[in-house]
């Protein structure tokens, strides 16, 4: 549970007054409102948060005042609230970095991602994600953990219908044609990446391996703002030990300059899309 904070000790305290004012014991209310006695005495001593819902019912049982029964009520929502914030700062490093990003990306008014050899987390389907997670670095997730990974990665893509926002996305023919995940993932993969392909906001483009090679690609990267439209325009690219973030303006331009670069290479569009169909087709993944 959080810390005690003042809100909370003066919730429990009123609580526990409206008790003996009433003059029953814990056993009693707890008959009258068909809790358990223990429950009860956790929420006089703080052990077990009381929903609001539950505040109202002690209040109600007990003949509280309308203003002392909504000041209870207000603490126990500020409680929740509090609750929610002290479970958000302490959330696994894979869910908690996903909502981060997700806060960086809902702020900028355009994105370049560049993952390269893997599809992008703005398109990824849930298994593939999922497959993703289970292949990182770090120590093995638990069932919890990976589920709750993967939904805020997924709830990231939220941002890619936000008419105000555009987006483009690069990765290479070998993301689509690695073996990352059972034959029928994969298909449902490809089928998501022409979905989101076609969104009006979505620029996506494919380096096949039959282009011919403009520039080295050096590594994956994402570019989160447009450094001459919105401030705090960062870059991050993951290397096998850290995330790197560049936060320098002229530096960030030259992410984007790059992306450019790459992208001549690529195909867009209908041309896109038929590719993407007959790696589907030919279904390469063992």
């Amino acid at each position: 549970m959080p810390p005690h904070s003042d809100n909370r000790h003066e919730l429990t305290a009123g609580l526990r007054a409206l008790r003996l004012d009433g003059g029953l014991s814990t056993t009693e209310l707890a008959r009258h409102l068909g809790w358990s006695q223990s429950k009860v005495s956790r929420v006089e001593r703080g052990v077990t948060l009381a929903k609001p819902a539950e505040v109202e019912e002690w209040a109600q049982a007990l003949h509280a005042d309308p203003e002392l029964s909504r000041r209870l009520l207000e603490l126990a929502e500020q409680q929740g609230v509090e609750l929610l914030e002290w479970k958000r700062a302490l959330a696994p490093g894979r869910r908690k970095v996903q909502q981060e990003i997700q806060m960086l990306e809902v702020a900028a008014s355009a994105i370049w991602v560049c993952p390269l050899d893997v599809v992008p987390g703005l398109a990824q389907t849930a298994r593939y994600a999922e497959g993703m997670f289970r292949m990182g670095r770090d120590r093995a997730l638990s069932d919890r953990e990976l589920t709750e990974a993967v939904e805020a990665r997924l709830a990231r893509q939220a941002v890619l219908i936000n008419p105000s926002k555009r987006f483009k996305m690069l990765l290479t023919e070998t993301a689509l044609r690695r073996s990352l995940l059972p034959k029928a993932d994969m298909i449902a993969q490809i089928e998501r990446l022409i979905e989101v392909s076609r969104l009006p906001t979505v620029e996506m483009g494919v380096i096949p391996f039959a282009a011919r090679e403009r520039t080295h690609t050096y590594h994956g990267f994402s570019v989160l703002g447009d450094p001459d439209a919105d401030d705090g325009a960062l870059v991050l690219a993951e290397t096998v030990t850290r995330t790197l973030t560049v936060r320098e303006p002229d530096e960030v331009r030259e992410y984007i300059a790059h992306y450019n670069r790459l992208a001549e290479g690529a195909v867009f569009g209908d041309e896109l899309v038929a590719l993407l169909r007959g790696i589907s087709a030919q279904a390469p993944w063992s």
